[in-house]
């Protein structure tokens, strides 16, 4: 190996090990959700939970403007110094305060419009989560900037067994909500604790807001588009709430919660993944490349959400029974019905990716808001009929704005919309397969005891559709990995 790989491998595989790491805590974290989830739902119930489920998303919305994005904007410049760090981080730390006393102020008109007396105490009680995260905002673009994404990783593993403990610990001593309040509380302050203490962002006594108007425009973009994709994913929450009441929202909420779980395990390495290789391609100028990505990107995907989601619809009402008791048996048909706009939302995911790595921030801003817009809308008008049908509209909605993304996409890239949409047909031959299967097995599973039947149908869907999909696409399976690993490898190169 020459000197210049052998530097090459030292500069590269700190960054590459904490994105291994920080993708692994992504899986630890769900895993431990997916088992407190359960125990949690036992013990709360599904009208503390529904409380709960309409409070954070309020807080959360003010988190998503704590640093007004400085912190993202931060991360990308290479000429730090400390007084622009001391600038950002007291400047962000006082509009974390100003944030959470807005959140307790605004708590109470929001508890007497959607007649929830007890809301405003548990928001007042989660809006220190607005001062720590604007006070971490230094730190986390001192970790980014640097790639010691391993930091990350090691914070999402504390802070998710600490959480989990004071959650368990409560419900059992009869907290209810306030059990899931201090999860919330117990998560953000192991985080803020354990990211400013290792990337030890250098502050001082100074501040001049002329140092960071560059960053202030920068980060009004960025929060634009997140704040687009949080309401398409929280919004509707509210309105649930606000029109069925806690205890429906407290089915919706969970099987939401559930569906979103595949969508939050990737989101994280596959954005980073596809997102990088196509930004090469793009900066190269190889857009016929860029397409290959796209659609060896959508493929890949695909075949791995599909029967994810799919198969999530068939198991809900056994696993919901089997898993959260007979009390929460009425999430079951809504997360079925759910499972549509999980399979969009993660494809949309890849999309916003792919556009972001083509450079297109602003068309990436744009769906985000009709994802927001549509899914605002689709609640409103379908939430009155009830839950099911709200769920059923919802995922119906998500779909349409998947296939948008579909069309904005393959005008971009000036590709064929046939090519583009190709790329689902193996997922979808195989995921029909496994349908089916499972479907004319249904005499037998149904005589199982429930644990049985839950693990047979798994087992038996999983074993049809791999045989179907590697019979089918096996090698252009192969062909769009290595399409990816050329690309990655042409990157390191680089």
């Amino acid at each position: 190996m020459s000197l210049a790989g052998a530097r090459a491998r030292r500069r590269f595989d700190p960054a590459a090990l904490g994105a291994l790491a920080l993708s692994g805590s992504n899986v630890l974290r769900m895993g431990v959700q997916l088992a407190m989830l359960p125990i949690l739902a036992r013990l709360v119930g599904p009208s503390e939970y529904g409380l709960v489920a309409l409070a954070v998303p309020f807080v959360l919305f003010c988190n998503m403007l704590a640093d007004a994005g400085m912190s993202q904007a931060l991360a990308r410049r290479q000429d730090v110094t400390p007084e622009l760090e001391s600038t950002v981080f007291w400047l962000a730390g006082g509009l974390g305060l100003a944030l959470s006393a807005f959140a307790c102020l605004g708590a109470w008109p929001l508890a007497i419009v959607l007649d929830q007396p007890r809301l405003p105490w548990l928001i007042m009680a989660l809006s220190p989560i607005l001062v720590m995260s604007g006070l971490t905002a230094v730190a986390n673009a001192r970790v980014i900037r640097e790639g010691r994404f391993g930091i990350f990783a090691g914070g999402d593993f504390i802070s998710t067994a600490a959480s989990a403990a004071v959650a368990l610990t409560a419900a059992l001593n009869g907290a209810g909500a306030w059990s899931l309040v201090a999860q919330q509380l117990t998560l953000w302050a192991c985080k803020f604790t354990w990211v400013n203490l290792n990337a030890r962002p250098r502050i001082r006594a100074y501040f001049r807001p002329s140092e960071v108007k560059d960053l202030v425009r920068f980060g009004l973009h960025s929060i634009g588009a997140n704040l687009s994709d949080f309401v398409s994913r929280n919004a509707d929450n509210m309105i649930v709430g606000g029109v069925l009441g806690a205890t429906a929202l407290g089915f919706y909420a969970m099987a939401y919660q559930i569906v979103r779980v595949p969508d939050l395990i990737i989101s994280g390495p596959l954005y980073l993944y596809v997102f990088t290789a196509v930004a090469r391609a793009a900066h190269d100028g190889a857009r016929g490349q860029a397409a290959d990505l796209a659609a060896s990107a959508l493929r890949l995907a695909s075949s791995v959400l599909a029967p994810t989601f799919v198969g999530l619809a068939i198991i809900s009402p056994v696993a919901v029974a089997l898993v959260l008791g007979d009390k929460w048996h009425a999430a079951a048909p809504v997360m079925t019905r759910l499972s549509a706009a999980g399979f969009g939302f993660a494809h949309c995911l890849v999309m916003g990716a792919i556009l972001m790595g083509l450079g297109r921030s602003y068309v990436q801003l744009r769906m985000t808001m009709l994802a927001g817009a549509t899914t605002i809308g689709t609640v409103a008008v379908f939430s009155r009929f009830g839950v099911e049908t709200a769920s059923a509209a919802i995922g119906t909605a998500v779909l349409l704005v998947m296939l948008a993304y579909l069309e904005v996409l393959a005008r971009d890239l000036k590709v064929a919309r046939r090519r583009l949409f190709g790329a689902f047909l193996p997922a979808a031959v195989g995921v029909a397969a496994m349908a089916a299967t499972i479907w004319a097995a249904t005499p037998w599973l149904s005589g199982l005891p429930p644990l049985a039947r839950l693990a047979a149908t798994i087992l038996l869907g999983g074993a049809v559709y791999g045989v179907v999909l590697l019979g089918l696409a096996r090698r252009r399976l192969l062909a769009d990995a290595r399409v990816f690993a050329q690309a990655h490898a042409r990157t390191k190169a680089a």
